[in-house]
């Protein structure tokens, strides 16, 4: 929330000094930057003010790929105030320029967009068949994040018509690509800004494996929910000490930390230029597999480096690399025949109890607040 606001005053700074020189097209960018803030601080009619004044200007300059992206925003915007059908049109209009401006990252987004509304709208089938158009784009330009949402998306389509074990199986899926791209993110800033929001995911993760709990007791779903609230609980809990600038690198060498941070903005860097380079309509098999080669090295690397820290620091790597333990982990190394042990997870829908013992694992679902 700070960085948001922080990010907003130097936009709102920036505005005047483009308007200045006549930047229309700068101007244009910076009016979208703006409304993208003030959405995300929740305050949506002043973000869809800003977006439609992006709007214009990128009309009046001619720039397809800002007036397809303001289009995409106020629609989003629409779609969070609950005007579904006001939220489709600016989508609609959206979609047919993504497609013109080559930009197929942006045509995903708005498709996965315009499958949300359908979901809202209570057409699941109709909102698969736009996931599906979406999740194939982002494979194709390698947008893991993209990916992500839109398998959330499709597991919340599924879990609407009953199909809860084929929303299982998306799900889990978008959990592992959200895991493995925390390490890609080389500002700590944004890793918080970004994991802030797949808690929903976590939520939606826990609460799916215990419905499938009342209808299969004898299949472990409420263990596998338990394990589920351990991650996002650990999580949750790194980010809160990145956030708070705890300082928990004391004990690790200082070359290992630069070479780590050296690695992790290389990787961004290079994640940045693979998704523009396979987000081309022209790009070749050989770029590719450049592309890839290198991002397989730098992870090669990466990982090294990780190694060498849990192997000098382990409190260090128990705090940023954390490895939650499973129920029987818990049961045997953390319980003993008096304690028990009583965790909560609160969501928006539905909350949930586990009482934990050295023997046994009982699960609750907790009347409404």
């Amino acid at each position: 929330m700070e960085e948001k606001q922080k990010a907003l005053e130097y936009y709102s700074q920036s505005l005047p000094l483009s308007r200045a020189v006549g930047d229309r097209k700068q101007e244009a960018s910076i009016l979208n930057s703006i409304g993208s803030a003030y959405s995300y601080l929740g305050e949506k009619q002043k973000a869809r003010e800003y977006f439609s004044q992006s709007l214009l200007l990128h009309r009046e300059v001619g720039n397809r790929y800002g007036e397809a992206t303001a289009l995409n925003n106020i629609g989003k915007v629409y779609s969070e105030l609950g005007e579904n059908q006001k939220a489709k049109e600016y989508y609609r209009q959206s979609l047919p320029l993504r497609r013109a401006v080559g930009d197929r990252r942006g045509e995903a987004i708005t498709l996965n967009n315009i499958g949300s509304v359908y979901s809202k709208l209570g057409q699941q089938q109709k909102a698969l068949e736009y996931y599906s158009q979406s999740l194939g784009l982002s494979r194709a330009v390698d947008d893991r994040v993209g990916e992500a949402l839109t398998l959330y998306s499709i597991a919340g389509a599924k879990r609407d018509r009953g199909n809860f074990t084929e929303a299982l199986t998306d799900i889990e899926a978008s959990l592992k690509i959200i895991e493995s791209l925390r390490t890609k993110i080389a500002s700590p800033e944004l890793r918080t800004s970004y994991f802030a929001t797949v808690q929903n995911y976590y939520q939606f993760y826990i609460d799916l494996l215990m419905q499938l709990h009342k209808t299969q007791p004898k299949s472990g779903y409420d263990t596998k929910a338990f394990e589920a609230s351990e991650r996002s609980r650990a999580r949750s809990l790194l980010e809160l000490l990145q956030e708070a600038n705890a300082d928990i690198r004391q004990s690790v060498a200082p070359e290992l930390l630069q070479r780590e941070r050296s690695v992790q903005q290389q990787l961004d860097a290079h994640e940045k230029r693979r998704v523009e380079v396979l987000n081309r309509p022209n790009d070749t098999p050989t770029q590719e597999a450049e592309l890839e080669q290198q991002r397989q090295t730098l992870i090669a690397q990466y990982q090294d480096i990780q190694t060498q820290i849990r192997a000098t620091s382990p409190r260090y790597a128990a705090l940023t690399q954390p490895q939650p333990l499973t129920l029987a982990q818990i049961q045997q190394q953390i319980l003993d025949e008096n304690t028990i042990l009583l965790q909560y997870s609160l969501g928006k829908d539905r909350s949930y109890l586990w009482a934990v013992t050295k023997t046994s694992i009982s699960s609750y679902e907790l009347p409404p607040s």
